[in-house]
């Protein structure tokens, strides 16, 4: 039975610095192992919400694994801001680029760093696109829901990608994003999913229980 590693958003709490030092703290303490920091910079996608000096502060409240998601135009340029504020991976938004050898140099400064490097990629975007940079990368982060909003309903076309990236590539580390709860999670981890993200199944709910249940059903 594979041990499932449950990542939770940061997103439902909110730009409040005291709020995501008491959520992350939270969920720390029932059992996380990750925390997920969504970054959205109100042009990629409409939503706004952290940035890298939240990443900094929490840092210091936090001893779980910082999980950063960008979803930024010209991340390129600023991800040695989060690498310096403390992330342990980094996923930058594959949909962000449209130059291919800018992306693969942000990859390389990310695994340089000591960082592990993530691609994500979102519901629309075809797996066999991203085929030329797995090489760059320690993990792909499958969105399974549009990218840039909070609290949606799971897409089941994420199961066919998930599946199809753990036939072509058995060693990848595969993240699921978006609409993950009790519900959802025992089918994205049989297809192969390794970390589930969920903001707001575990912040709408007690969140030992939601975390546990994300562990626990994992659907072998």
């Amino acid at each position: 039975m594979k041990k499932i590693v449950v990542s939770a958003s940061s997103l439902p709490a909110g730009r409040n610095m005291s709020s995501q030092i008491e959520y992350i703290q939270r969920v720390g303490n029932f059992g996380a192992d990750m925390y997920h920091l969504d970054v959205m910079d109100g042009k990629f996608v409409k939503n706004k919400s952290i940035d890298q000096t939240y990443v900094e502060q929490l840092r210091e409240k936090s001893a779980l694994l910082f999980d950063v998601h960008l979803m930024i135009e010209n991340a390129d340029k600023v991800v040695k801001k989060y690498i310096n504020a403390g992330a342990n991976i980094i996923s930058v938004q594959f949909e962000a680029f449209s130059d291919e050898k800018v992306l693969i140099k942000t990859l390389k400064t990310i695994k340089n760093s000591g960082v592990m490097a993530g691609i994500a990629i979102d519901i629309d975007t075809d797996v066999n696109k991203i085929e030329p940079i797995i090489k760059y990368v320690d993990m792909v982060l499958v969105l399974c829901v549009k990218v840039g909003k909070g609290g949606q309903d799971f897409n089941k076309n994420a199961i066919k990608k998930i599946k199809t990236l753990r036939s072509q590539y058995p060693d990848l580390l595969i993240e699921a994003d978006g609409g993950i709860n009790d519900k959802s999670a025992p089918s994205v981890v049989r297809a192969g999913a390794d970390i589930l993200v969920s903001g707001h199944y575990i912040y709408t709910n007690d969140a030992y229980e939601a975390i546990q249940t994300l562990k626990g059903k994992n659907g072998q």
